[in-house]
């Protein structure tokens, strides 16, 4: 492709509050291939959308998001830490970012944790099988992440978060769990790139917010950019 793919990190996360359906309206608006997002398991059993083992960094309250319930984390106000504009705004639930994609844009599903027996990457799966979302979702993980969706339904694009400090070793964990893709970051070498092109995986990069600078990762073979800027680099999908 003669541009990147743009992969909006937690939204427009530079201009509105992160992982909040606010961030992933406006990149969708602004016409992102992708919108990428972090799912943790609530103490009863439901994917919410928050980056952090915590809600202390971007809510109003306090109290890790495994040991709470839905309702309180509900309550909470994900909005007001980027100031009064955006005071109201919820933690949202996984389905609730699929009815705004609306089979779209991409998915990039960032799981943090599996949940107790895997019960989070269970209901990622079957919710997108349920809205024939397959095609349109990749999950995104570490080894604990990959092997459970491996082991769970093959069938399910990976991208392989494991080994990131190494990138070579990175190309090995994609392979041994049969990933579509991999997510390198900035520190990627040249050589990692090319191992990982000639065995026909997808190449993301976290991250990149300028323009010139995405389009030199794109030159040495980057095909998906994360950017929390995802309106400074659309000049490149004009390009």
């Amino acid at each position: 492709m003669s541009h990147p793919i743009l992969c909006a990190h937690r939204g427009l996360s530079h201009a509105c509050p992160e992982n909040t359906l606010p961030a992933f309206g406006a990149a969708i608006a602004l016409g992102v291939e992708e919108i990428e997002f972090d799912l943790y398991l609530s103490k009863d059993g439901v994917p919410v959308v928050c980056h952090d083992p915590k809600v202390n960094r971007t809510t109003n309250g306090e109290g890790v998001v495994t040991e709470m319930p839905y309702d309180a984390i509900q309550k909470l106000d994900a909005g007001i830490r980027s100031g009064e504009l955006w005071k109201g705004i919820s933690v949202p639930r996984f389905e609730e970012v699929l009815d705004l994609a609306a089979g779209r844009v991409g998915l990039n599903i960032h799981i943090k944790n599996p949940g107790p027996n895997g019960e989070l990457v269970r209901l990622v799966v079957e919710t997108l099988k349920q809205r024939y979302l397959v095609d349109r979702a990749y999950i995104a993980g570490d080894e604990r992440i990959l092997s459970v969706v491996q082991h769970m339904d093959s069938a399910i694009a990976r991208c392989c978060l494991a080994a990131q400090n190494s990138p070579e070793q990175q190309v090995d964990m994609a392979l041994k769990y049969q990933c579509k893709r991999l997510q390198f970051r900035r520190t990627v070498t040249d050589e990692a790139i090319q191992r990982a092109k000639e065995n026909g995986l997808i190449c993301n990069l976290f991250w990149s917010d300028e323009p010139d600078d995405a389009q030199q990762f794109h030159q040495r073979g980057i095909d998906v950019i994360l950017t929390n800027r995802a309106n400074l680099l659309l000049p490149l999908l004009k390009k």
